[in-house]
């Protein structure tokens, strides 16, 4: 699976939430085999630019998120999605002088599809995560091990984990 395939199944499954930002969570020890087992391709650079809506945080956000960005197809199904030195700056469009950077998304999330047609995101480590279809959900900048349940609609289903939470919301606000 290439990168522009990558993108684009996250880009429309979407899963209410930006994906692209879920896939940038860190800390992940696979084995060596399985990932050459798996087969993907060294990160290399990647920029995206996109409007989180107003129903998240009560004003639209624009995210742009630059770094590099490799993906890992797993045995089995899936992928690992790896973003090391990946930044994200998150803007207030209401107000863009309060606009926050946060450094250090560094990778990766795993994505799987259960026997239900459930998308399961497991994050690891540093990462942001909105969902729309989730009220007081907002953005939020995680550091830990989270996992989140989506059905094949993109509604949140299960999210549990442990770690850090800070809403982004609250700091641009």
């Amino acid at each position: 699976m290439n990168k522009q395939n990558i993108k684009s199944i996250l880009t429309n499954a979407r899963l209410r939430l930006v994906a692209a930002t879920c896939l940038i969570l860190a800390g992940l020890g696979l084995p060596t085999a399985e990932l050459a087992r798996g087969g993907g391709s060294p990160p290399g650079p990647f920029t995206m630019t996109f409007t989180i809506p107003a129903s998240v945080c009560g004003f639209e956000v624009q995210e742009t998120i630059t770094g590099k960005l490799g993906v890992i197809s797993l045995p089995g199904g899936g992928f690992l999605v790896t973003s090391p030195a990946t930044t994200a700056v998150f803007t207030n469009l209401s107000d863009p002088t309060k606009s926050v950077t946060i450094n250090g998304f560094t990778g990766p999330a795993i994505v799987t599809f259960d026997q239900n047609g459930n998308t399961v995101v497991r994050g690891l480590g540093r990462g942001a995560i909105d969902d729309p279809a989730t009220p007081g959900f907002g953005i939020r900048f995680q550091d830990g091990d989270f996992t989140l349940v989506f059905d094949p609609n993109g509604n949140l289903l299960q999210d549990t984990g442990h770690g850090l939470v800070t809403n982004v919301c609250d700091l641009i606000d």
